[in-house]
């Protein structure tokens, strides 16, 4: 998913699952020298289990 922040592109990764406004919310942020696959496992798990990530 792609989203808008302060004019400039910024790539998000859901863990699979749609974004629930019902659901609590977790953001997981990678160092510069990563990219979203860094938190592959953990941001499956949360959105899998009751969380949007």
């Amino acid at each position: 998913m792609n989203l808008n922040v302060q004019g400039l592109q910024a790539y998000c990764y859901t863990g699979g699952k749609a974004f629930d406004p019902a659901k609590p919310t977790t953001v997981f942020i990678h160092g510069a020298q990563n990219d979203h696959s860094v938190w592959a496992l953990q941001s499956r798990y949360f959105a899998h289990h009751g969380f949007n990530v």
